[in-house]
């Protein structure tokens, strides 16, 4: 954190679980600051939600040098969600003070601690409290959620686990979340059980016969104070029914139980209408993308940017030159004087464009902007049009609006801090990506880590089939609702049409795509597939392959450099027994055109380390191609064996996209173009010189 200009503030937002109360809050900071400030004008404040907790003062004996104190905050001030805040007040002279200079610094060190004591809240079990305490809005860590079964959960089961993973995964959002199964065990904290009349975990013996389906919440009997989200029912069917509701009628639900007599499925999802992605179908509004309309608006004269994020479909084909146009609209503080401040706009961290800011009564340029004018909160506002450069987009992206204000200078001191600059980015501007055709070339299991597609391309996956082992082990169930998880958490809504089924039933494969979880053998897809896999991975025997020219960042990115030449160049068939997993990524055998992605180890208990490898972030952006190795914690990515299309291209654009994609041909056609031109060319200039000089003419 670094505290900059004379009265400089940066901030820490943290949060609290419902199910806890905090009992003491130390605060371990390591800070520093300028050797320049006046110890008896200078210091740095302390706030908690408002509240000053702490004065830390100047002196002239510890400046510049890195220093620790430890603070005790007052924890009856720490509510759900918090601020706490640093306030820097500094001053280098006693007069005409430049409120910018370079010696008005102070800097918080990372290593800096939060420490909170807590104590384990008994709650009263209540079904109108939902989603928690499984889920806590508060709770700003990954959510670690475990999913308890019988001995032997059938197939129909799961995918009513898969219907409750997906939806947990969806409000944990970019705090990611993690699945643990349990079979016939009981682990301590907050879990889903799923029971029926036929399958129930031994905790659930004891209970009579149930009736129909039901939720309901008891206390966890590991721990005697965890609750138990219970999903019951007679059969599978009652589970699904009773998942179903969970997650699409929540908001009626109170009580410690309720009874499910009837459930509706809602109509299923149209491609490409996942909430968390933009609508492809009309301009999307700004407003649309943010939480509130407060993220639209700074103030100060160096704020923090006002970030946007925002999901494409990574399958939609802008080709060469096309960009994607923003109708941007924007009010501020008019400056004093025109040029000396701007707004920047970024794409991903990169430069999009920049505007200069009027002053007050300054016309508006040419062209599609609007002359700016004062709006009722005395801001100016203006209209510019703007186009993001397509190569610049990915699946998950950022835009960036700066705004940067310049101080003026008043009366006897040559700089005067003004203190009421503002400025907001307004709702109603839009991002247009309609119009654009959808057409990708498969495999590319970067498409799926990020953001599960081809899968997620209908938000219910209401086309994907997940293939497990006949006798699935807690591995093999923990490593399917993550990914569940995860494609709620990329498409915004639950896994409501998910269908779960084991390697017997080929007829529930065609016209689906699939995902394939499983350890070789126990996995027999993968052995009776394996001449069509990039790889593979079963006990200790591995092939390994490589392609005859690699993706480049230039083709990928840009269009331009060589195709990658996915042929197998070379094959290594080794034998070994050590740790190894995969995922792997290619066309359907049994309809062309859909996709399989399988993930699969050496052994099951390391199909957690893909798991593992996917928390990443970091990691998790340098996976790509057909086939990733994961050992030793990393990734490493393959593009090997043959690759397929899926999506249209427009007619008028199939030409030169071929053509694209053969640069000898395009060079021939070009020569043979320019001969013909030239050709053409001479014959014209020819008949024009014969009619000059014919008699009469």
């Amino acid at each position: 954190m670094t505290l900059r200009t004379s009265n400089g503030s940066s901030r820490v937002d943290f949060s609290t679980r419902s199910d806890e109360l905090v009992t003491r809050a130390v605060l371990k900071l390591r800070y520093a600051y300028s050797p320049s400030l006046i110890p008896s004008q200078s210091q740095i404040r302390v706030l908690l939600n408002g509240e000053l907790m702490s004065v830390l003062p100047v002196t002239k004996e510890n400046a510049g040098r890195m220093l620790s104190q430890d603070l005790v905050l007052d924890p009856r001030f720490i509510t759900g969600f918090n601020q706490l805040t640093l306030e820097f007040i500094g001053h280098y002279g006693n007069e005409c003070e430049d409120p910018r200079h370079t010696s008005l610094w102070a800097d918080i060190s990372g290593t800096s601690v939060l420490e909170l004591s807590t104590i384990p809240l008994a709650l009263k079990p209540d079904l109108a409290s939902l989603p928690a305490p499984f889920f806590d809005d508060h709770d700003r860590a990954i959510l670690k959620l475990p999913h308890v079964f019988a001995a032997k959960p059938s197939f129909e089961t799961l995918a009513a686990a898969g219907i409750t993973a997906s939806w947990f995964g969806k409000l944990a959002a970019w705090r990611g979340s993690r699945f643990p199964a349990y079979l016939d065990a009981m682990p301590k904290g907050h879990v889903v059980a799923f029971a029926t009349n036929a399958e129930r975990p031994a905790f659930l013996s004891e209970l009579p016969e149930f009736k129909g389906a039901g939720l309901s919440i008891m206390t966890n009997p590991a721990d005697g104070i965890s609750k138990v989200l219970l999903v019951s029912g007679r059969d599978a069917s009652d589970l699904k029914m009773a998942a179903t509701s969970l997650v699409l009628g929540k908001s009626v639900m109170s009580g410690v139980n309720v009874n499910i007599a009837q459930s509706t499925l809602a109509a299923p999802r149209k491609a490409y209408d996942a909430p968390n992605w933009v609508r492809l179908d009309r301009p999307m509004k700004f407003g649309e993308l943010v939480e509130s309309v407060q993220q639209l608006e700074v103030s100060g004269h160096e704020s923090s940017p006002i970030r946007i994020n925002f999901r494409v479909p990574p399958d939609l084909f802008p080709w060469h030159g096309q960009s994607v146009p923003v109708d941007l609209k924007y009010r501020y503080t008019a400056p004093i004087r025109s040029g000396e401040s701007r707004l920047v706009m970024g794409i991903n961290d990169e430069f999009v464009q920049g505007f200069n800011l009027r002053s007050s009564g300054e016309g508006g340029s040419s062209g599609k902007s609007l002359l700016p004018f004062l709006d009722q909160k005395g801001l100016m506002a203006e209209r510019s049009d703007a186009q993001i450069p397509a190569y610049k987009l990915g699946a998950r992206n950022q835009m960036q609006y700066a705004f940067t204000f310049t101080y003026h200078g008043e009366g006897v001191c040559r700089d005067t801090q003004v203190e009421n600059a503002r400025a907001m980015i307004d709702p109603d501007s839009t991002i247009d990506f309609s119009g654009l055709p959808h057409y990708t070339e498969l495999p590319n299991l970067g498409y799926f880590v990020q953001t599960g597609f081809p899968f997620s391309k209908y938000a219910d996956l209401a086309q994907t089939t997940v293939v497990m082992p006949q006798q699935a082990s807690a591995f093999d169930i923990e490593t399917m609702l993550t990914l569940l998880g995860r494609l709620g958490e990329s498409t915004g809504y639950p896994a409501t049409r998910v269908t779960v089924t084991g390697a017997q039933d080929e007829a529930a494969f065609k016209d689906r795509d699939l995902i394939l979880i499983g350890a070789s053998p126990n996995q027999t897809l993968l052995d009776k597939w394996g001449a069509q896999l990039p790889a593979v991975i079963s006990g200790p025997n591995r092939r390994i392959s490589q392609p005859v020219h690699g993706v480049s960042f230039l083709y990928d990115w840009l269009g331009f450099g060589t195709k990658p030449n996915t042929e197998v160049a070379t094959q290594e068939n080794i034998q070994g027994t050590g740790a190894l997993a995969a995922l792997l990524g290619f066309q359907s055998p049994v309809t062309p055109g859909r996709s399989v992605v399988a993930v699969t180890a050496v052994q099951d208990k390391g199909l957690l380390q893909v798991l593992d490898v996917l928390a990443d972030e970091g990691l998790a952006r340098t996976m790509a191609g057909s086939t990733v190795f994961i050992r030793g914690g990393k990734p490493e990515s393959i593009l090997v064996g043959p690759t397929y299309s899926v999506g249209e291209i427009p007619l008028w654009m199939r030409g030169g996209y071929w053509l694209s994609q053969h640069p000898r041909i395009a060079t021939m056609l070009t020569v043979v173009g320019a001969i013909l031109l030239v050709y053409l060319l001479w014959r014209i200039l020819k008949l024009i010189i014969r009619r000059r000089t014919l008699p009469g003419t």
